[in-house]
């Protein structure tokens, strides 16, 4: 059974499959045994990715001066960065007390991914939201005079 459903690149859908899970085992008291055999880490984020290009242009003026021309592009190809999938907890129904054999639910929202990754996460109050991995395309022109 997969663990993830197609490519997980669709926004809003299923990424984790909720059915690649099922209860833990009981013992001959009822009583669960260990939760499975799934190593730590095995549900990781999707690849974040983008491609950024400058150009830039210097012109000397005078032997100690110079006019520099730059243009900056930020995520050129505008390549969506999609966050982490929501919602990784599954209940337990117990649908029987005596043998337990009962169920897992995925709770709302379970292995879907509703977020992008668009914004500083540095937790630094210093740079603006605006700055980060994950941002639509940006371009910034910008002219320097070094002297």
């Amino acid at each position: 059974m997969p663990l993830t459903l197609s490519s997980g690149r669709h926004f809003g859908l299923p990424y984790i499959n909720a059915a690649a899970f099922q209860p833990p085992p009981v013992d001959a008291n009822g009583n669960f045994t260990r939760f499975g055999d799934e190593p730590n880490g095995a549900i990781r984020a999707l690849n974040s990715w983008q491609i950024d290009l400058a150009l830039t242009k210097e012109t000397k003026l005078t032997e100690r001066t110079s006019l520099e021309f730059a243009v900056q592009a930020f995520n050129i190809f505008n390549h969506i960065q999609l966050g982490d999938p929501g919602n990784l907890t599954l209940a337990y129904v117990d649908t029987t007390v005596a043998n337990r054999p009962g169920s897992l639910a995925s709770a709302g929202g379970f292995g879907i991914i509703s977020t992008t990754v668009n914004f500083n996460n540095n937790n630094d109050n210093g740079a603006s939201p605006n700055t980060g991995t994950g941002l639509p395309r940006q371009i910034q022109f910008m002219v320097r005079v070094k002297f």
